[in-house]
């Protein structure tokens, strides 16, 4: 009987482990940072996620501080008349992407290159289809003209420079050719969200083009 009842107790500990692994499941995160300022947000990405982009000179990745944003729009703001002045796939219903600058989705990508500069690549995304993914992972595409744009920024020197506006068409996603990391297996009952980072950009008037 002795025996019986120790088995019995087994079962019921191995059963209630079995239960208890089926709730603690891996769970993708990602340590980015969501951003707000004055008439933008978006997501700042750290030195060790993995990305599909580079820039001129590379050297390194660095994660990008709360300053450093701050600095890189009011550069953007400051800048991006000029440099889109050709207004390049912006034409008939694709929107001039300087008349709506408080319309797009930031990202973030810190990169220092050989000269020991700081450099911010800038995804810009204006589509609704795909706001829960930005805070995951680098949105790339194919497509939708003035929706979708990058430029990069020289912090050091700053350089704004390598505006990039989709082609026409219709909009495809492109596949990622690394994985995005780093990933951590996490109980789901313990998701804890993101703090939004407020960056309290001040800006002059002269310097309010949108």
């Amino acid at each position: 009987m002795k025996r019986i009842a120790t088995i019995l107790t087994f079962t019921v500990l191995f059963a209630t482990a079995g239960v208890a692994q089926e709730l603690i499941s891996p769970e993708e995160t990602w340590k980015f940072a969501e951003i707000t300022g004055y008439n933008y947000h978006g997501y700042a990405f750290p030195r060790d996620f993995d990305v599909d982009v580079t820039v001129e000179g590379q050297d390194g990745r660095y994660t990008p501080t709360d300053e450093d944003i701050v600095m890189a729009e009011k550069l953007i703001q400051k800048r991006i008349g000029y440099l889109n002045r050709f207004h390049e796939n912006q034409e008939g219903r694709c929107p001039l992407i300087e008349e709506h600058m408080n319309k797009y989705e930031r990202q973030y990508v810190g990169f220092t290159d050989i000269h020991g500069y700081r450099v911010i690549w800038v995804n810009f995304v204006w589509d609704d289809n795909v706001k829960s993914q930005l805070g995951k992972d680098i949105v790339l595409t194919e497509g939708g003209c003035g929706h979708y744009w990058h430029i990069k920024v020289n912090l050091d020197t700053e350089k704004v420079y390598g505006l990039e506006v989709n082609g026409s068409g219709t909009v495809r996603y492109i596949p990622r050719e690394k994985k995005p990391g780093p990933r951590i297996s996490k109980p789901k009952n313990e998701y804890t969200p993101q703090r939004i980072r407020k960056t309290g950009i001040e800006h002059s008037e002269a310097d309010k083009t949108f």
